[in-house]
This record gives structure tokens, sequence and C-alpha cells, in this order.
């Protein structure tokens, strides 16, 4: 059984960095709690001495943000935005916040005020493009894009989403020249290497795999790069390639069912090491209790090994988990023809 994973791309959410905190792992919550708290008391401070000043204004709103105190950021970004009415990272963050609250139009007009008094912003256009994209609004899109190339033809963000405007119009030549464009400014570009593999994929095995891989090394730690190649090799014969990528996937993300599952199953079908295949099904069930294809494939395992008991307990779960299910019912159909 194929597990597919979706990928729609992360450049699509218009969030700037400001956002995420920046806090070493290995601090305690209680440290990070308190370096918030200083953190929100010297910028109201600093604004309490300089009540005119933009940016403290803005910072303290992306604190809010960070916060989800949604109204406290908005009342902040837009004082920000009436003591100085072209404080463009003002405008972005309103434009931000609106597409938190899910309010695209809203995030939209913000950014149009930006282009008032500063129409060449090429920025500003991508990220309109990517707001149009969310908007399925393909046609503005395609406008905004070309409009960030026209100022700079060295974003490779945006020739990016020029292709998924066009694959989402079914121009898939065009998007295909749209990725490698983007990818030939930038080679690490993570979003344009994966929606490469996912078309050749079709097209043509080796080209996908170059992709992947080229994926995987723009971005060590995506699950996902990782996911798809591991398919692939799968898919073609390649069993010990994807047991790498599958085992890759755990050391980063040990809760991975999709990953565990997916060994087990290569170990099943391509390997037929049946007792490989059960130590495997069995940590994806420990992940997922109700993980009725992982249920079924070990029972499959230890009909195969001849165990019948364990077999039998594993099936009538699957039959608990999904009543009648048909291929749990064949289980146990054989299981009976080997009693007798």
């Amino acid at each position: 059984m194929r597990n597919i994973f979706f990928l729609f791309s992360a450049l699509l959410v218009i969030l700037p960095a400001f956002f995420s905190c920046n806090s070493s792992d290995s601090r305690k919550s209680g440290d990070r709690s308190d370096s918030i708290s200083q953190q929100l008391s010297e910028l109201n401070a600093a604004i309490e001495k300089d009540p005119k000043n933009s940016d403290l204004l803005t910072q303290r709103s992306e604190y809010y943000v960070r916060k989800e105190l949604f109204n406290n950021a908005l009342s902040d970004i837009n004082k920000a935005i009436e003591l100085d009415p072209k404080n463009v990272k003002a405008y972005t963050g309103l434009s931000s916040i609106y597409l938190l609250l899910g309010k695209p139009q809203e995030s939209l007009d913000a950014l149009n005020q930006v282009l008032k008094f500063d129409d060449r912003n090429a920025d500003i256009y991508l990220k309109k493009a990517k707001l149009y994209l969310i908007m399925k609004d393909y046609e503005n899109c395609a406008t905004s894009v070309q409009r960030t190339i026209e100022i700079n033809p060295n974003l490779a963000d945006a020739y990016y989403l020029k292709g998924m405007a066009l694959m989402e119009n079914d121009k898939m030549d065009l998007a295909i020249e749209s990725f490698q464009r983007s990818v030939t400014i930038n080679q690490s570009h993570f979003d344009a290497l994966m929606q490469l593999g996912y078309i050749w994929e079709k097209k043509d095995v080796k080209i996908s795999i170059d992709y992947f891989k080229s994926a995987t090394k723009a971005n060590s730690k995506s699950t996902e790069a990782l996911y798809n190649l591991g398919l692939i090799y799968q898919d073609n014969q390649q069993p010990e390639k994807a047991i790498l990528c599958y085992e890759t996937i755990n050391k980063l993300d040990p809760n991975n069912k999709l990953a565990f599952y997916n060994i087990g199953y290569v170990n099943l079908v391509y390997l037929n090491k049946y007792a490989k295949g059960v130590e495997y099904f069995t940590k994806a069930i420990g992940l997922d209790p109700n993980y009725i294809d992982a249920w079924y494939n070990r029972a499959y395992c230890y009909e195969l090994l001849r165990d019948k008991e364990k077999a039998t307990s594993d099936y009538q779960q699957v039959l608990k988990l999904k009543v009648n299910d048909p291929k749990a019912i064949e289980g146990m159909n054989r299981l009976d023809k080997l009693m007798r």
C-alpha cells in the first residue's frame, strides 16, 4: 500500500520571519517565558519613553503576534502606520496579521497601500502573488509575478510561484520551465525541487530521483523529500535504498508511523523478511493503535510465518476496527483451511 504525502508549498504562507521565536531548544520553558516577559517589559518601557516611535510599536506588534494576541497586535500596528504612513514593515506586518485571521482580502489591501508610495517594491508584488495563489486567483497571481520579475529578474521564488500558477491552469510544460528557472537561480530552492520531483516521477523516474535527492540536500530535515524518494525506490525495485530513506525519517521523527509502516511493507513484499515486517508493523501500531493496514499486514506476516494464533488475533483486531473488512475475512478463511 502506498502512503502519499501531498506537498503544498510553505512559501504560500506569507508570514514574515519575525513570527518565529528564536529560542534554544535546550532552554527550559520557564526560561523562555521569563525571556519573553522581559522582552515585553523592555518594549513597554521603550515605548513609554518614545510613544511616537513607529518601529517600536511594530516590534511590540510582532511580539503580540507570537503570543497570538491579535487584537493587541492590530492596535499597535495601526498606530505604527498612523505615525509613519510609509513604514513598509508595518504594512507587511498588518498584511500578515490579517492572513493569520483568515482575511486574505484585507491582507491584500495592506500590501496595496505600500505600492501607493513604492510601486517598485518587488517583495510586495511577490507577497501579492502568494496571496493570489492562496485565493486561487491565478490570473492576478501571474500578473503580480510578472511585475516582480520585471523589477527583479533574479528572484527564484517568483519563478516558483509562476510555475505553481501555470500548473494550476494545466500548462505543465511552461510550469516545468518556471520551476527549472527557479532552480537555476537557486539550486537549493526546496519547493521547486520538490515540484519537479513530483512532475518527473510520471515522466522519467531517474530524473525524479535526482530532483528528490537534491531536495533532501537542500533541506536535510525534510521528511517529505525523504518519504517521496523512498516511495520511488520502493516502487522501482530498490528496496534497500527505500529502507534507508525511511530509517532516516525515523531518526528525524521517531513518531513517524508511515516510515515504520513502509519499512515493514518493504520487508514483507519485496524482501520476504516476515519477522522484520512484524517488527516494524508493531512499531507503527504502537504509534497508532487504530492503524488498520499495519494490523492487517502484521497478521499476514504472522500467517506467512505460520503463527496461526497471532495471525488470527491480528485479523480479529482488523475486524474490530473495520467490521466485515474483506481482506481480513479472506485471511481468516485462509487460516481456517490451514488448520484443517
